[in-house]
């Protein structure tokens, strides 16, 4: 075997064995009375964060959706979902609060950006228990997307974006 075919297979060896990835968990939370269901959007959220993430070679995870009306559940639900990520080795933890506005909504219970008024969440290292970032995001204008799970979509995307700018330095 040629030297230069040794040096390769030794260089790509090294990358392959230096590469790592990343370990994220997410818990996202309807804010809303105890009682409603998990609407569309939320799992319209949870399969973009995955995606998102997975494309960029994270390996992620996450607990349930929960529907919770007031700080005090969330924080309870925040604290167990955190506690099982440290547990299965997780290097990161977001908390994803999605709040929902359907009062004057001609379609509810349907995946629409304006029927959410906001997402916050927060990106927490647990081996630190540092919060290393936070934001908040409030949905564009729903009337220039021809789909609706395109906008939806869409605004995930921004949220995971703007947590991988943290997680990526």
């Amino acid at each position: 075997m040629s030297f230069r075919k040794v040096l390769m297979i030794i260089a790509v060896s090294f990358c392959v064995f230096s590469a790592n990835a990343v370990p994220v968990a997410f818990q996202i939370i309807q804010h809303e009375d105890s009682e409603s269901p998990v609407r569309t959007a939320c799992h319209q959220m949870e399969s973009a964060l995955f995606d998102f993430f997975f494309d960029k070679g994270i390996v992620v995870s996450n607990s349930p959706i929960v529907v919770a009306g007031d700080a005090e559940e969330q924080e309870v639900v925040f604290n167990q979902s955190m506690m099982e990520a440290g547990q299965g080795g997780v290097k990161y933890f977001i908390e994803l609060i999605c709040e929902y506005d359907v009062s004057d909504s001609t379609n509810p219970e349907a995946a629409l950006l304006e029927n959410i008024r906001q997402v916050t969440w927060k990106l927490i290292d647990l081996d630190t228990d540092k919060v290393l970032g936070s934001g908040k995001k409030v949905p564009p204008a729903a009337g220039r997307y021809k789909k609706a799970e395109k906008g939806v979509a869409d605004f995930s995307h921004g949220i995971a974006v703007d947590i991988y700018k943290i997680i990526g330095r």
